[in-house]
């Protein structure tokens, strides 16, 4: 009967032990995944931010050329940053959805 006690008490250990091993690799991945998501949605805002900011920025010089009647300097400047956004979300974009 004391060898049946034994059996049990090692066969449960090795269950166990089993289990948390199993457990603490599946946390690892998920905190690896959670950590690529933060990245990901991180590089993401950064770029959204900067894509609202230029088109202020083109809307704005638009306004002031549709007011003064020309165009100036911040006309250029703005186009440039607006398609240097643009093309930036792009690139992104395509990298995304090329790794899906």
């Amino acid at each position: 009967m004391q060898v049946f006690t034994i059996i049990i008490s090692v066969i449960g250990s090795v269950v166990s032990g089993t289990a948390l091993f199993l457990l603490q690799r599946w946390f690892k991945k998920k905190d690896a995944r959670d950590d690529e998501t933060d990245r990901i949605t991180a590089k993401e805002n950064v770029l959204i931010i900067k894509s609202i900011n230029a088109i202020g920025r083109l809307t704005e010089a638009t306004a002031i050329a549709l007011k003064d009647g020309k165009t100036n300097g911040s006309m250029h400047s703005a186009l440039e940053e607006y398609e240097e956004a643009d093309k930036e979300m792009y690139n992104y974009l395509l990298e995304r959805n090329a790794h899906k």
